[in-house]
């Protein structure tokens, strides 16, 4: 119990202390708060209560958030004409695809990289064992009891019962809590921590979405939905996650774990150990790129300042920014022409399939939302160019030029990608006959518009919050509310299911709003907020 109330205080300091940060760097308010505050222990103590009653209330708001926006909204949404017990077993069938099966496999909390695990066990010198422990005690304590409310809302919504919400959600906890024990023994045997793997971990969250999601677009029998509701599938869940807890309760290896997951979230790493710990991540230049760049000639001719900048940039990160683009190019393309060439033979198994672009789109956002390489850049230009440059107000100043040459940048390599899904799409729509030309053209401006959204909302969230640090961190609490805020616009887009129209249409208008907005937010803002942390 001292370990889990150290564990407490812990967390609900760093809260406070970073609440108190980013308050002074608000407008009009930030300058009346001042730094003496960090030190005024009754006024923290008091404030902490309050960020403890709120961190609880916000437990029970996100899990009914996704029990909500991921579940039951698209399940209503979706399966309008299912029976009400089938769209209760959609509602289940979903839940094990993203909860049992996802989860397991890409979140990790003996192994997440946190810098909570690095103060605690390596300056709070706070025993590897007791720390985990304790931080699993309470994650998987406090799941099960803000899901329970959740899951007693939304399946008595769908007709079911309450004691079957229980098994399922006491069910769902002892199996996560279990698998903790699956991935430390994974990185004991092989030295692989899955959750970082990017192979394992995205190929699992695509194939298992597109498994969840699926039946409810195509009228499939949500096949798992059954076996979750069954009392003996219950059962086998819970009897193996309590095997592995137990494995996980005499577990000898936290150190190690600990020790793996803190290596590369090292606060106090000076530059040249941060160098070599990033020079197997994806925003790290190789040398075939500089090669490349040797012999640029006309790439850079003509180009002055900035712009040539940024082509220099470009030809010496080309393998971690063009080759992306073309993977997804690829990926696209095959499966177009791989269609095309399949209906040549089996054309009645694809018309016979519930198929058309006013379904399609309103997964579209979603999917572009992943496959746009706007992130990917942003982080690229911070790590090998502006991480150097931001130290000199001159550059900062100029935020507004190198922006805009960035976001045109951006915009072609997206809008590659978007190219690549309409492309793949209409090969599809002409096998099995065809669209309207209408449909297809609006496809086309639909994808293109996504493009440039998500090329300037990346862009302009990286100018504005800037929240990379030095330390390969995601830190600013502003750029994650607005990144989730656009998130759940895809589920929103989802459940509403527009028509092809109104897709192209929406996001057109959505996407020249948010490009003038960024032009006007940078000119104003960034000589400010475009900085190292």
């Amino acid at each position: 119990m001292s370990m889990l109330k150290t564990l407490l205080v812990l967390r609900i300091s760093t809260f406070t202390n970073l609440l108190i940060y980013y308050a002074q760097r608000m407008p009009l308010i930030g300058r009346l708060i001042p730094d003496s505050l960090y030190a005024r222990l009754d006024l923290k103590n008091g404030f902490a209560a309050a960020v403890f009653l709120l961190q609880i209330l916000y437990g029970f708001a996100i899990r009914f958030a996704y029990f909500g926006l991921m579940l039951y909204v698209p399940v209503m949404f979706m399966s309008k004409d299912m029976e009400p017990d089938v769209r209760l077993n959609a509602f289940y069938h979903v839940l094990f695809m993203l909860s049992f099966v996802i989860s397991a496999v890409s979140s990790a909390t003996i192994l997440e990289p946190k810098r909570e695990k690095y103060v605690a066990v390596k300056l709070m010198r706070l025993s590897p064992a007791h720390y985990m422990k304790a931080v699993l005690l309470y994650k998987y304590a406090t799941f099960l009891i803000y899901s329970l409310p959740a899951m007693f809302v939304f399946v008595s919504l769908l007709g079911g019962s309450a004691l079957e919400a229980l098994l399922v959600t006491v069910s769902l906890t002892l199996w996560r809590a279990g698998s903790e024990f699956l991935h430390a023994k994974v990185y004991d045997k092989i030295g692989v921590i899955l959750i970082k793997h990017m192979l394992i971990a995205w190929t699992t969250i695509g194939v298992g979405v597109i498994a969840a999601y699926a039946p409810l677009f195509l009228d499939m029998p949500p096949f798992a939905g059954e076996l979750v509701r069954s009392l003996w599938v219950c059962l086998v869940f819970a009897i193996l996650g309590i095997v592995l807890i137990i494995g996980l309760a005499a577990y000898r290896g936290y150190a190690e774990v600990v020790n793996a997951a803190t290596k590369r979230d090292d606060p106090l790493l000076d530059l040249g150990k941060m160098v070599v710990e990033t020079q197997k991540t994806s925003v790290q230049a190789k040398e075939s790129d500089y090669a490349e760049a040797a012999v640029l000639g006309s790439k850079v001719a003509g180009k002055r300042g900035y712009a040539y900048l940024n082509a220099i940039f470009m030809a010496r990160h080309g393998s971690q920014i063009r080759k992306p683009v073309l993977k997804r190019v690829a990926v696209f393309g095959a499966i177009g022409v791989a269609v095309f060439l399949f209906s040549l033979t089996g054309k009645e198994r694809l018309e016979a399939l519930p198929w058309s672009f006013n379904t399609i789109v309103s997964a579209l956002v979603l999917v572009m939302y992943f496959l746009t390489v706007g992130e990917k850049v942003c982080r690229s230009f911070f790590y090998n160019c502006d991480i150097h440059l931001l130290r000199y107000s001159f550059y900062r100043k100029a935020a507004p030029q190198h922006f805009s040459i960035r976001l045109l940048t951006i915009i072609w390599l997206n809008a590659l990608v978007a190219a690549a899904v309409a492309f793949a799409l209409t090969l599809i729509s002409l096998a099995r006959g065809g669209e309207g030309s209408l449909e297809l053209t609006m496809l086309w401006v639909g994808l293109v518009a996504l493009s440039v959204f998500f090329s300037v909302h990346h862009l302009f969230l990286y100018y504005i919050f800037q929240p990379y640090s030095t330390e390969l961190n995601v830190k600013n609490p502003a750029y994650h509310i607005i990144n989730t805020s656009v998130s759940v616009a895809g589920g929103l887009s989802l459940a509403l299911k527009p028509t092809v129209i109104a897709f192209a249409c929406i996001w057109s208008g959505l996407a020249l709003v948010y490009v003038l907005i960024a032009i006007v937010a940078v000119r104003k803002y960034s000589a400010r907020t475009f900085r190292v942390k």
